[in-house]
């Protein structure tokens, strides 16, 4: 937010809010003669027509030509929502359907029961973005089954472990196992998975050992493991059908553009990125953003983190008009319950 902005007088605060309230609800521009009819205030047309001249001059309104009325703009709205929304406490009845649907201890792994809560509240496009957490490996042990076969044993934090079966096609030496041996007992830390390698390159450089072709086998079957980003992430979206069907003015492509930068991870790492560095409730406006391109959409997400260590983010996609003051604390409220599980 430009810090400018923050400078803008009390008064022009005062017509703003009632501009934005009144859009989020109407729709429709408001011209001066209607704000001063229905805010009640002791103005005149023409002191009002200078305040929007103030707020105009921040760039928080358009002005539309057509019927002589202004509307926020999307840094308009990014101000209202952060500096002028005066949100309550989640509402009873929709604190209660989250803490009835919650109770079931499975909850948190229901990606799906997750989003047709927030759908069915909010009646917008529901969505979870879970950053997988990749579990690091605590120990790895082996053992002779036969003469030409080893298993390996990993053994995951938290408890969990996988085995591993190598089946060379010729005799297993002691030798070739107690060389691997010395190169499992390097492993003494918990490491993630793809820092294998790096421990077997750095094994082989200190101890100047030159690895056969049965010791390469036993390391490269035994140890292998799946490529690993550091930080991966899953999506679960719900509610699509219900967003076009109670938003006239979503535009179809831009809605499948946005949904596809979400499913192919162009924007689902940068956003759980942007909320780690914030508190509570963040919201994404139009053309506000840097995030995606979709001009005439909004996104609203919390961040949470489980007490397994696993953090992501929850909330919705929506139009720009859409009504703040309702929906951000069911967010709030519903990415509390996630990381208090």
């Amino acid at each position: 937010m430009n810090k400018k902005i923050l400078d803008i007088s009390d008064r022009a605060r005062s017509v703003f809010k009632f501009l934005v309230e009144d859009y989020l609800k109407n729709g429709s521009p408001i011209g001066s003669k209607s704000i001063k009819d229905n805010m009640r205030i002791n103005l005149s047309s023409a002191t009002i027509r200078n305040v929007l001249a103030e707020i105009n001059f921040y760039g928080l309104i358009n002005r539309d030509h057509h019927s002589a009325g202004s509307k926020p703009s999307d840094l308009g709205l990014q101000f209202y929502t952060n500096a002028l929304l005066e949100l309550e406490n989640i509402n009873p009845k929709e604190k209660k359907f989250i803490d009835e649907n919650s109770k079931n201890d499975g909850f948190l792994n229901q990606n799906k029961k997750i989003t047709e809560v927030l759908n069915s509240l909010s009646k917008q496009t529901s969505l979870v973005i879970n950053e997988d957490k990749i579990m690091k490996i605590n120990k790895i042990d082996f053992y002779k089954f036969d003469l030409k076969k080893i298993i390996f044993i990993i053994q995951y934090e938290g408890g969990s472990i996988t085995n591993r079966l190598v089946e060379l096609e010729t005799t297993i030496d002691e030798k070739d196992l107690n060389l691997v041996s010395s190169l499992l007992s390097r492993f003494r830390e918990p490491f993630l998975p793809n820092e294998i390698q790096k421990k077997v390159n750095e094994f082989i450089k200190e101890t100047k050992l030159t690895l056969n072709k049965k010791t390469k086998l036993l390391i490269s079957k035994g140890l292998k493991v799946e490529k690993f980003s550091e930080n991966q992430s899953s999506f679960f979206i719900r509610g699509v059908g219900d967003l076009l069907k109670n938003n006239k003015d979503i535009e179809i492509d831009s809605l499948n553009e946005l949904l596809n930068d979400i499913e192919t991870g162009k924007i689902a790492k940068k956003l759980i990125r942007a909320l780690k560095t914030s508190k509570g409730v963040q919201i994404f406006i139009g053309s506000n953003t840097n995030l995606y391109k979709q001009s005439n959409m909004s996104m609203i997400l919390s961040n949470y983190t489980r007490k397994n260590g696993i953090a992501g983010a929850v909330g919705i996609i929506g139009p720009k008009r859409i009504d703040y003051q309702k929906i951000i604390p069911i967010i709030n409220y519903m990415s509390e319950v996630i990381s208090n599980k």
